[in-house]
């Protein structure tokens, strides 16, 4: 399928954002929807949206809705990324990143992970699974999204970093890793 099919567009996901804070209730249409049970797009594609949570998907906008059409769209269910560390930046140089991250008290990581959770969820991404963090940052990154502080993905967290024995972050039994 070609790029023009299914554009994704960071407008849509701040619509759906602004949209899920609000009581009233909205259809989006656009030209297509992908459900992601079928393996078929259907045309047009609608979405209801009301108390802040979707209501339906597919058939008709209701009668009480507010209709916003977005034209040559296509609708898609949230991407879920089952291996981030979104709370850690990333810098190809390894050894700069390593002593800004020493640098840094663990308030700024806070903050700065509050922007890539935007980034994430801007990008399409409406859960991850984040794989370790340190300082309990990445419980704190939740709990805050949870609670509507900051905009960014459903998080699943492990707190401290998932490795097979024998692998990057196996430090031995007697040690908790933080990689």
């Amino acid at each position: 399928m070609s790029r023009k099919t299914f554009p994704i567009a960071s407008a849509l996901l701040s619509l759906a954002c602004t949209l899920f804070a609000q009581p009233a209730t909205y259809a989006v249409r656009a030209a297509r929807l992908f459900d992601g049970h079928s393996d078929t797009v259907v045309s047009p594609g609608f979405i209801v949206v009301s108390g802040g949570a979707i209501q339906s998907v597919g058939g008709q906008a209701p009668p009480n809705a507010t209709v916003i059409d977005l034209g040559d769209a296509t609708l898609l269910p949230g991407f879920i990324d089952a291996h981030t560390h979104i709370t850690m930046d990333f810098n190809p140089n390894y050894n700069q990143q390593m002593l800004e991250n020493l640098q840094r008290p663990i308030a700024e990581h806070a903050i700065r992970a509050t922007a890539n959770a935007r980034a994430t969820l801007m990008a399409g991404f409406t859960t991850v699974r984040d794989l370790g963090s340190s300082d309990f940052v990445d419980v704190g990154l939740r709990n805050a999204i949870n609670a509507g502080i900051v905009p960014g993905p459903r998080m699943i967290v492990s707190v401290h970093a998932l490795g097979a024995t024998g692998g990057h972050c196996d430090e031995g039994a007697a040690s908790v890793s933080a990689c």
